[in-house]
Parts: C-alpha cells; sequence; structure tokens
C-alpha cells in the first residue's frame, strides 16, 4: 500500500479530529476517530541508515496486518497509509477491532477472563508460526459474543514457515509475565496462571517443563 502524501495542515486536521489515547515525545502516537477508525502515527526519528529508514514502522505494520489476515488471524484492516510531506513523519489510519483488551478486562470485569482460552490463543499463533513480539494483555483483544481472540499493535511480529520453535515461545511467554500489575490483577481475581495454563496445553514431559519454566524466568530476570 503506497503512502498519501498529507500537507501539514491536513496531517494537523487528521490529528485534532479525534482523541489521543497515546502520547510520544509531547506529540499524538495514537488517534481514535469518532467513526471508530484509528490513526498510529510514527514521528521518531531515526538515524540516517537503520532498520526504520530502510524499512519503515508504517510498512511493517501494513504487512503485518497482511500476513496476519493470510494466517485468519484477527487484526484491524488497514485504510489509509499516510506520509506527512517534508518529514519522516508516517501514519496508518486502520478500522478499529471491536472488543476489549485482557488488560481493560483484568481491570473491569475480570470475571469475563478466560485465561485458559487466552492461552489456547497464544498457543494457536506459535502453531501458525507468529512470535507476536509485543504479546502483552494491552494488546490482545477479547472479541464480543465469544468469537475469539484479536491482535493489535502488531508492528514487530517475525512469521516462521512453521510452528514457533519451543524456546521462543517461552521467551515469548515471558514478555506479558513482565508486567506486574497485570500478573497482580489475574492473581487477585483468582484466575490460573498464564505459565501453569499455557504448560497444560503442551503437554510435556516432567523435564521438558522444567526446562520450559527455566527459560521463562531466564527471560523474568
Amino acid at each position: 500500500m503506497q503512502p498519501v502524501t498529507y500537507s501539514q495542515e491536513d496531517f494537523d486536521a487528521l490529528c485534532r479530529n479525534g482523541q489521543a489515547i497515546d502520547e510520544k515525545g509531547g506529540y499524538p502516537a495514537v488517534v481514535l476517530h469518532p467513526d471508530d477508525t484509528v490513526t498510529k502515527i510514527w514521528a521518531r526519528k531515526k538515524k540516517w541508515l537503520s532498520s526504520a529508514t530502510l524499512r519503515p514502522y508504517s510498512g511493517r505494520f501494513i504487512h503485518n496486518a497482511e500476513e496476519l489476515d493470510q494466517r485468519e488471524i484477527q487484526a484491524p484492516s488497514v485504510l489509509k497509509h499516510i506520509a506527512l510531506a517534508g518529514s519522516h513523519v508516517r501514519a496508518v489510519t486502520y478500522q478499529s477491532l471491536p472488543g476489549q483488551s485482557i488488560r481493560e478486562l483484568l481491570k473491569q470485569s475480570p470475571e469475563q477472563v478466560h485465561i485458559r482460552d487466552l492461552c489456547h490463543f497464544i498457543h494457536h499463533l506459535h502453531q501458525k508460526g507468529i512470535l507476536f513480539r509485543g504479546m502483552h494483555l494491552g494488546n490482545i483483544i477479547q472479541l464480543p459474543d465469544q468469537q475469539g481472540y484479536g491482535l493489535i499493535d502488531f508492528t514487530d511480529v517475525k512469521f516462521y514457515a512453521k510452528p514457533v520453535p519451543m524456546l521462543r515461545r517461552a521467551a515469548n511467554l515471558a514478555t506479558p509475565l513482565r508486567y506486574r500489575k497485570d500478573v497482580q490483577r489475574i492473581k487477585k481475581a483468582g484466575l490460573p496462571s498464564l505459565l501453569s495454563s499455557y504448560l497444560k496445553i503442551l503437554q510435556l514431559d516432567e523435564t521438558e517443563q522444567q526446562r520450559f519454566k527455566s527459560e521463562v524466568n531466564r527471560y523474568l530476570k
């Protein structure tokens, strides 16, 4: 998807037409619009020769959205790719997913959170060769009416042609466990842990389980 060039005036109008729900460096990073579309903005200047220069984050986001769709994972549909004239700023506007993040549900309605189902979804991602490096509970959406789960903020994803290797899964599962408030809310709600629930799905023998746990703990240090 080729970017559409916006003037500074048009870009400012786009940002004003909504609520900034995330900011970086005093500038809007994510804007929620009245029509439930979202604009995600990348404005951080990188070195002249970097991965972000050679392959802008907006392009990665669009590619990952297409790849997730091909692998039948729910993710927002990108509507527009935007470039701010005369600058390094890039943005995408996409249709937001219905539902709430697991983090929001843990705060507001923890009885609606089903950790075992969530871990089945994470396992499903891994089986499909999807290593979602931004996998914290704010980036996993529980869709309405028991339609499953979806992903947001998926700029950083590695796709494998086969299931994700076991040690990479351990590192990936450690990511949401680093967020102490989320872990505390899970415990407070009397829900099973992410690690124990995921291990039950894997059905490893005792030696393999211990190795997996050790790998997770290594990434938590």
